[in-house]
């Protein structure tokens, strides 16, 4: 189908900073999520459009990785540039670069989508009109295999896990917690000390309704690099995810 992406810009706002204004992982992955909305609405496969048609069905984003070369500041312009490309029958994927007002890049992410009934919570497959918009041009930001296996090693010792209920606040348009919320939560198992995370991996596997009970845990596996879970008091997974901060980000980058 030739070129598909679409680029969307807005400034850094103060809500979405953290400490010495400086944009926060959490307030990325929201943006990620706004340009994939918008792109998927020009390309009329949106959740406003699969209304529009009758139908009582949504995107989940199932797995997501974002690597960032440096977070932007509060007002300073940012671009993000989304494409989809491709997937198989119950999958879809997109692709997203980030860059700076002086067109320098910021980082890119990928990340995997389904599709659910929103009565039945069960996925449906993706209408063939989703992989005829797959974007034959750009290449893949992490190569055509960009997620590796994400699995708890219950043998590393871990601290006491945080509890606590998800919120109405956290709910979204869907009906369950929202992807940026479990990010929110797992980093708050990465300590300050171990710098910043430039780098997540995320699995989202259950979802989270409002009033339920949920238990976050991170391990340090490495210097740097932390693994997360975010679980039911039941042992069911809601989300793991790897995170890596500076200094174990540029050994990444060397391995890829």
């Amino acid at each position: 189908m030739g070129d598909v992406h679409g680029v969307y810009s807005w400034a850094v706002r103060t809500y979405e900073c953290g400490p010495g204004g400086v944009a926060t992982m959490a307030s990325v992955c929201n943006w990620l999520q706004e340009a994939a909305s918008l792109n998927a609405e020009t390309l009329s496969f949106s959740k406003s459009n699969f209304e529009a048609a009758g139908e009582n069905i949504s995107w989940v984003l199932t797995r997501l990785k974002v690597r960032i070369l440096r977070f932007p500041k509060w007002e300073e312009t940012v671009s993000i540039l989304t494409f989809p490309r491709g997937g198989r029958r119950i999958v879809a994927y997109r692709d997203f670069v980030l860059t700076g007002a002086d067109g320098a890049e910021l980082g890119c992410a990928t990340s995997e989508w389904m599709l659910i009934d929103l009565a039945s919570r069960k996925v449906v497959a993706i209408p063939d009109g989703v992989f005829a918009a797959a974007n034959t041009v750009r290449k893949p930001v992490f190569g055509d295999e960009p997620f590796a296996k994400l699995r708890w090693d219950c043998s590393v010792a871990s601290p006491d896990a945080l509890s606590f209920r998800a919120r109405r606040g956290d709910i979204d348009l869907n009906g369950h917690v929202n992807n940026v919320h479990y990010v929110e939560w797992l980093m708050e198992g990465r300590p300050d000390a171990a710098g910043p995370c430039q780098e997540l991996d995320i699995v989202f596997k259950s979802e989270t309704l409002a009033g339920e009970e949920v238990r976050v845990e991170s391990v340090e596996t490495e210097p740097g690099v932390f693994f997360h879970r975010v679980y039911a008091p039941d042992g069911r997974d809601h989300v793991l995810a790897r995170t890596s901060s500076l200094h174990s980000f540029e050994r990444l980058l060397k391995e890829t």
